[in-house]
Formats: C-alpha cells, sequence, structure tokens
C-alpha cells in the first residue's frame, strides 16, 4: 500500500505513486488498447483495483471529454470507491497514437491515475505534479526519448 505522505507532514510525491514497475513501453497506436494494457498493469500492481470496473470507468471517462491534454500527452483517470490508494501507471508510446487530443495532436507519453473516488484533492496534487513535468519542454523530451524506466522516474526525481 502506498501512503499519502503529506498527511504525515511530508510533501507528496510523484514517486510515492510511480515506480519502476509501473512505467510502460508500448508500441500499439490504439487507444482503446493502450488504456486496457496500462488498467491491466494497474490491476496486476494494486489488489484494489478491480481491471473490469477500471477499465469501463477509464473508457467511460474518454467519451464524456478526451484525455489527450495537448503537447502529445494524455492523462486518462479514474476513481473508483473500491480502490484504496492513488496510482500511477505511465506509457510511453512508441509511435503516435490517436487520442482526440485538445490540441488534435497525436500522444506519445500517457499517464493513467486511478484512486479512491473520495479523494478529489489528493488526485489534483498529483495531476498537477504531473503537469509541472509535462508543461517543461526539456522534460517531455527527456521522457519521450527514455528508454527504461529509471529515465522515467528521473524525469520525477524532483517533484
Amino acid at each position: 500500500m502506498l501512503l499519502c505522505l503529506e498527511m504525515e507532514g511530508y510533501p507528496m510525491r510523484i514517486l510515492d505513486y510511480l515506480s519502476e514497475s509501473s512505467v510502460l513501453f508500448l508500441d500499439s497506436t490504439n487507444k482503446q488498447e493502450i488504456l486496457s494494457v496500462m488498467a491491466n498493469k494497474a490491476a496486476e500492481l494494486d489488489a484494489t483495483v478491480n481491471v473490469k470496473n477500471f477499465t469501463k470507468a477509464i473508457l467511460e471517462r474518454e467519451t464524456i471529454m478526451s484525455t489527450g491534454i495537448g503537447l502529445q500527452v494524455a492523462i486518462p483517470h479514474a476513481k473508483l470507491q473500491t480502490i484504496q490508494d492513488f496510482f500511477v501507471v505511465a506509457a510511453i508510446l512508441q509511435n503516435d497514437a490517436e487520442w482526440d487530443a485538445l490540441d488534435k495532436k497525436p500522444v506519445r507519453l500517457v499517464f493513467m491515475i486511478g484512486g479512491p473516488a473520495d479523494k478529489q484533492a489528493d488526485y489534483l496534487k498529483i495531476l498537477s505534479k504531473i503537469t509541472l513535468v509535462i508543461k517543461n519542454p526539456a522534460r517531455r523530451k527527456e521522457l519521450r526519448q527514455a528508454k527504461d524506466a529509471n529515465a522515467v522516474l528521473a524525469a520525477f526525481a524532483e517533484l
């Protein structure tokens, strides 16, 4: 289980939720396939994630509005009552994936966030930390060119 360290007097860090085992490098260009693989990874890493329910929630969220936020980044997310702690699964895509992004550009970086339904403030903190990294052009390039999970984690090391 992951701890929300901020409640204990420590600042929240993305690396509290993102680990070497939650970083994927994917060849797929199919949005649904990418989301499915990432949801399966989340369920593999967190026993409180029901892959069927979580995948359904993620896909339903995408029908409301695309999570492609621009800058070749998507941040799909879902919060469910059954999930106990937040997690982040990152996917570095080897090829462009159409995502119906706000800027109409394909996606290359995907950060899936999952967590408890009743912790909106924690979700927003995680989202803001990811946003800080991806707004930086050098870090975005570093992430797109990452060859292993350690390179991805290094981009978040200071946050």
